[in-house]
């Protein structure tokens, strides 16, 4: 295969997967603001209901029951938990799908890398030796890839941790 034709497959890979993450995206923003006009909304909704019960008060007594059963500190945590936990979804569906792509990149370079170095190889004496030795150095790399990754998303899966323990109703 040809060096262009090489690139131009690199390319076009690395576009596609650009401008799928690039779509991946912008659904995680399309759920952010859709949470978001869904959650205006309900608060919209639920202010005017107090304030219609408000305003239909026939006594002052009756004006600080309403405002008294209006102020329901525990809803309102139980709300702001359920939407923390949305968010930290749909930012976590995200993180995955960017991880992921990652991941299948590397992969493909490595494997492409060794399929160049061994055809580059093929025909030099001795190339067993360099073969291996390069293996041994892509494995290395790969080991140190995969410690960096797994901490990444150990690290990831905590705060994911954190947040959902900071959203839980009390």
């Amino acid at each position: 295969m040809s060096n262009t034709q090489q690139y131009t497959d690199a390319a076009n890979a690395s576009f596609t997967v650009a401008f799928g993450l690039a779509g991946k995206t912008l659904e995680g923003v399309e759920q952010l603001v859709a949470l978001n006009l869904q959650s205006f909304k309900s608060l919209l909704a639920e202010s005017e209901e107090q304030a219609r019960s408000v305003l239909s008060a026939k006594s002052p007594e009756d004006f600080v029951k309403l405002q008294a059963a209006s102020v329901q500190a525990g809803s309102q945590k139980e709300k702001a938990a359920a939407y923390g936990r949305q968010v930290q979804q749909v930012v976590t569906g995200l993180a995955d799908a960017y991880r992921a792509a990652a991941e299948a990149q590397a992969a493909e370079a490595q494997a492409k890398f060794l399929a160049a170095f061994d055809g580059a190889l093929q025909n030099v004496p001795g190339n067993e030796n360099a073969v291996a030795l390069a293996k041994q150095a892509i494995a290395a790399a790969k080991n140190a890839y995969e410690g960096v990754n797994k901490a990444s998303k150990q690290v990831t899966d905590a705060v994911a941790e954190n947040v959902a323990k900071l959203t839980q109703p009390v």
